[in-house]
């Protein structure tokens, strides 16, 4: 019984990483991860978190470890509530910065010196949906039966392996190139639609406004 406790108040130690780790798996779009790969990120997550909060709150731990005065029994764990609530403040903030790195590919930075080449996130798919510079764009999505369909981007799958997307404001293009637009407000295009390619489009030219009139 002494030894279950002690594990678990070692996996109360570890806890802030798991759930940062946890945060950022919610909230950013990230390749599938095996249960090793995830448990190491924890780790790793909880060894930062740390390295942040000691300093922060004056090399205070939330916890300190006292043992048995007999020398027979293991050693116990003793929290301090206080601290618990800055050592969860800086855990949140970590998972929230750690999720704007990813969002906003913090690989930029490193992609000037040439350090990588990678981006942040898990697929070419991603770079192109979540650019900046697609937003507003129309886009042109042909199927896999040779059928294509115009709109507006609303929502797209995270994986490139689902290769799903919500086109609002469609139309379907016929064989002369012209337009039926589909009644209602958009078209989901599902994995199993076959998208085989989507074209970028250049945005529609603006209607000039009609000069103002003019009463004689």
């Amino acid at each position: 019984m002494p030894g279950t406790l002690l594990a678990l108040q070692i996996f109360l130690i570890l806890l802030p990483g798991f759930s940062a780790a946890y945060i950022v798996q919610a909230l950013a779009t990230r390749r599938t991860q095996s249960d090793l790969e995830r448990i190491i990120e924890a780790l790793v997550f909880s060894f930062v978190i740390y390295v942040c909060y000691v300093p922060v709150n004056g090399g205070r731990l939330p916890f300190h470890i006292v043992a048995d005065p007999s020398g027979k029994g293991d050693p116990t764990i003793l929290w301090e509530p206080a601290q618990l609530s800055w050592l969860a403040g800086v855990a949140f903030l970590f998972a929230i910065a750690a999720v704007a790195y990813i969002r906003f590919d913090g690989n930029r930075l490193f992609q000037l010196v040439r350090l990588t080449e990678r981006t942040t996130r898990n697929s070419i798919w991603n770079d192109v949906f979540e650019s900046e510079a697609i937003k507003g764009q129309p886009l042109q999505v042909e199927l896999a039966d040779g059928r294509s369909v115009i709109g507006s981007l609303h929502y797209y799958s995270d994986a490139a392996e689902d290769a799903s997307i919500y086109l609002a404001s469609a139309s379907w293009v016929d064989r002369n190139g012209g337009t039926i637009a589909i009644p209602g407000s958009g078209i989901l295009l599902t994995k199993s639609s076959g998208i085989r390619s989507v074209s970028l489009l250049d945005p529609a030219p603006e209607t000039p406004a009609a000069p103002p009139a003019v009463w004689k």
